[in-house]
């Protein structure tokens, strides 16, 4: 996955319901630019740092983001590989676990709109 693809992905998580407009607006990029960004359309380094610092600024309104990625650096430097190995593993189960969460959610909503 290219980097513009990992960046656009990210946006559209952390901004799901948000319009094109909204996020024009919100990253200063002309309406129909960000339309043909999010179609494939190549971005511009200008643009890509756009997504990036609104992103960044979302994640970082979390309290617990900056100790964590103070403990992940550390963690890297301190724990052997296999320590490493398995941390990487028990975060990517929980990821898995609310990823699929959510998705049940999303099906038990879908399930009771339609009856």
């Amino acid at each position: 996955m290219t980097l513009q693809k990992r960046t656009l992905q990210r946006y559209r998580q952390l901004f799901p319901n948000e319009t094109l407009r909204e996020t024009s607006a919100r990253t200063s990029i002309q309406i129909t630019r960000v339309f043909r960004l999010f179609n494939g359309k190549t971005m511009k380094v200008v643009e890509l740092e756009a997504f990036e610092r609104i992103i960044n600024k979302k994640i970082g309104e979390n309290p617990c983001y900056g100790n964590f990625c103070k403990i992940i650096d550390e963690a890297s430097v301190v724990l052997t590989n296999k320590e490493l190995t398995n941390l990487t593993e028990t975060i990517s189960r929980k990821i898995s676990l609310k990823n699929y969460s959510k998705f049940y959610q999303f099906t038990e909503e879908q399930n009771i709109s339609i009856a």
